[in-house]
């Protein structure tokens, strides 16, 4: 009976899991009203961002290692607990030990939990698996609106908040679950998929780790020193960006499965560009005469789940198609309206688009045990680089992002741009592996 409860819950638990990470995410819209008031309490919270960020990548990568002996259960628990220190402690803060705490607690949830919630696939057969990772891809194409408009609707304080802070009955039954199905998988200890390391992984393992610690590493050391003048600080934090995304570019390289290649750039763009642009959008539309109101944005999520079943189903075509939609969405959304429903217009195939891209690269990087623990920590890696980045990158192309709906007009089109440019050129690089993707034979499925 056990074992029965614990597949049929395994894809609810999983979307909960994934979805209570992407809370935890401190992004756009949760950090733009309360710049000034974070800058108050800890003038160094970039640099205690950058350290919550490379948290989030030592625990993901650390549960990854762990998990063929653990299982899924432990960093589910660790996420969970985590998660709900983190967003009491980022709710209201008052001085500068908080704001460091939950930023470290924030990430580590973020690691723990997209980590476990992906990694329950290894513990799964067959449509129990395939349930699981699109529960888990679903929220993190889906949930940057309603994240954004939850933050801007947000009552007013005068004291800063890092992230939304859910209601606590729905945070503590959430939490509970997705304790209550680690205890009782810990407990079965139900048959584990099995991997092998072999070298050509190690190497992209590693590479990988490497580029998003040193990100991490160039974000604190910018970050915990607020002496730098500003003439220097924007072409500095300009070139730490350009070089983190430049070695994330040439990870690539060192992936040796094809598919896996594929998936990696799909995810690199939907992870880094994705949650800014749409967020940046509604903050624009929400500052005009009529306020972006709920339905808005449940269209706007509602369209991120359509693309990433379509991505789900067409993975191959997804891959390149929806990158190429999200350039033209991009030139499309370029005006920024400040009304609703031309927003909608011009976001929700953007929605669409972001979801095919990010749905089809998780499809296509799950073929094979070590694909799949690279994908995860991908995904953690760019979520989380991106948001921390996004704020002080927007501020030194566009502008002071926070001081008016001109300014993030402007720093919204730097990122449209930014990302036309990126969906363009990672769509003709997976239109030269895609005829190899049809030849290669290293697209194993998982198996137990």
């Amino acid at each position: 009976m056990s074992e029965l409860c614990r597949r049929w819950l395994a894809a609810p638990v999983a979307f909960l899991a994934s979805a209570l990470a992407v809370v935890c995410v401190v992004s756009v819209a949760d950090v733009l009203p309360d710049v000034g008031l974070l800058v108050g309490a800890n003038e160094r919270f970039v640099g205690w961002a950058g350290l919550g960020v490379g948290v989030g990548v030592l625990t993901s990568a650390a549960s990854l290692l762990l998990m063929r002996r653990t299982g899924a259960g432990p960093s589910l628990s660790t996420g969970a607990a985590a998660a709900v220190f983190g967003l009491a402690l980022g709710h209201q803060v008052v001085d500068d030990l908080q704001v460091g705490l939950a930023l470290v607690m924030l990430g580590a949830a973020v690691g723990c939990l997209l980590t476990g919630a992906a990694g329950m696939a290894f513990e799964l057969p067959g449509r129990y698996r395939v349930a699981v990772l699109f529960a888990w891809v679903a929220p993190l194409v889906s949930g940057w609106p309603v994240l954004a408009w939850v933050a801007l609707h947000d009552a007013a304080s005068d004291e800063a908040q890092l992230t939304v802070h859910p209601s606590v009955w729905a945070l503590a039954p959430v939490s509970a679950l997705i304790v209550l199905w680690s205890v009782v998988s810990m407990l079965v200890e139900p048959p584990r998929v099995q991997t092998e390391a072999a070298a050509p992984w190690e190497t992209a393992w590693s590479s990988l780790a490497v580029v998003l610690v040193l990100g991490a590493l160039a974000v604190m050391v910018a970050g915990f020193e607020p002496s730098i003048d500003v003439v220097w600080l924007r072409p500095l934090v300009i070139a730490v960006a350009g070089l983190v995304v430049v070695g994330l570019a040439a990870v690539v390289s060192a992936i040796p499965v094809v598919a896996a290649r594929i998936a990696y750039v799909t995810l690199l763009v939907a992870g880094l560009c994705v949650p800014a642009c749409v967020q940046l959008m509604l903050v624009v539309t929400d500052a005009g005469a009529l306020r972006v109101t709920a339905v808005g944005a449940a269209l706007l999520a509602a369209a991120g789940v359509v693309g990433a079943a379509v991505g789900w189903r067409w993975a191959r075509t997804a891959s390149w198609a929806a990158l190429l939609l999200i350039a033209g969405s991009c030139a499309g959304a370029w005006v920024m309206p400040n009304a609703m429903w031309p927003m909608l217009a011009a976001t929700a195939p953007f929605m669409v688009a972001a979801g095919a891209a990010a749905a089809a690269g998780v499809r296509l990087g799950t073929a094979t045990p070590m694909s799949l623990r690279f994908c995860v920590l991908t995904v953690v890696g760019v979520l989380l680089l991106g948001a921390t980045l996004s704020i002080p990158l927007g501020w030194s192309l566009g502008g002071a992002v926070a001081s008016s709906t001109g300014d993030a007009r402007a720093t919204g089109r730097v990122f449209l741009g930014l990302t036309f440019a990126a969906a363009v050129l990672a769509a003709a690089y997976i239109g030269t592996l895609t005829p190899r993707l049809a030849l290669s034979r290293d697209r194993e499925p998982i198996r137990r």
